[in-house]
């Protein structure tokens, strides 16, 4: 059976649009790179009109490109870099393990990989901690990213588009220390930037508190954070900056296994967080 017939049966009654757009994508592979109108239509079982409807989206969004000689099609370089993103989260998730033990190990407490999904952070992988009295954090769960530590961890090493596209869509709140406004996380994000940690302190749950630490990729970018949560009452401010000391020695010895360049840890992004305050400044007015 051919990819493109497989992408079709998975995905069902979905919209017509949207799956002759993904097996016009695994219609390509190392055998033939490089298709023409006419043989996408024919591989596909669909008329022309909506081979070329399809493959002009896909060509806008950087996802195909034609070839100005012959009119034929390849995959684009948007395609190699969903590849690469996947590739950097999945050795993230496969090496960092055994870091995550360490940290449990090491601070007793409970520790965590995550991942920013859109608007939410994942937590892709958990490790117990020794306390008889400790945070339960499951695989899987889903947060919202201005609350916890590992959201404010990736946040403030992202660039700058994608911290105003997160202030755009509010701020929930969901306990009494939930930040709320805007500028209010933009601080926080700065002083995150500089100390090289993120600190939750009942900002989603009131009992509980966490501290956070980016983790990079080859391309220097924050591919997900590493930390630990546990009781408010054991974690205040101050052992949350003393345990930060262990989760930046995980951190960074993850993010050079990862390929990030050295001393590329809690460096300073160029979000310019004065920038953004000044730009939303300017639309509000």
């Amino acid at each position: 059976m051919r990819n493109s017939e497989s992408v079709k049966r998975k995905l069902g009654p979905a919209t017509p649009a949207i799956l002759n757009a993904l097996a016009i994508l695994e219609s390509f592979d190392v055998e033939t790179p490089a298709l023409s109108l006419s043989e996408i239509s024919r591989r596909l079982g669909i008329a022309k009109a909506s081979a070329f409807r399809n493959l002009n989206a896909l060509e806008q969004g950087g996802y195909v490109v034609k070839d100005v000689r012959d009119g034929s099609y390849s995959l684009g370089s948007k395609v190699l870099d969903l590849a690469r993103r996947f590739s950097e989260k999945d050795r993230f998730l496969s090496i960092g393990g055994a870091h995550l033990r360490e940290l449990s190990r090491v601070t007793g407490e409970t520790s965590h990989l995550a991942i920013m999904d859109g608007r939410e952070i994942v937590y892709v992988d958990v490790a117990e901690g020794s306390h008889r009295v400790r945070a339960v954090v499951s695989r899987g769960d889903r947060v919202p990213g201005h609350c916890v530590a590992s959201g404010k961890a990736i946040l403030a090493f992202s660039d700058r588009q994608r911290v105003t596209e997160f202030l755009a869509a509010g701020l929930a709140a969901f306990t009494p220390g939930t930040i709320t406004s805007p500028d209010g996380l933009l601080t926080e994000l700065d002083r995150t930037s500089r100390r090289g940690y993120a600190v939750n302190l009942g900002e989603w749950a009131e009992d509980v508190s966490a501290v956070a630490v980016p983790v990079f990729g080859p391309n220097d970018a924050a591919v997900g954070a590493i930390g630990i949560a546990g009781p408010r009452l054991r974690l205040g401010a101050k052992m949350l900056a003393h345990l930060s000391e262990a989760i930046k020695a995980q951190a960074r010895r993850l993010s050079m296994e990862l390929g990030a360049s050295p001393g590329r840890l809690a460096e300073p992004s160029d979000l310019s967080n004065a920038a953004i305050r000044r730009k939303r400044g300017a639309v509000a007015a």
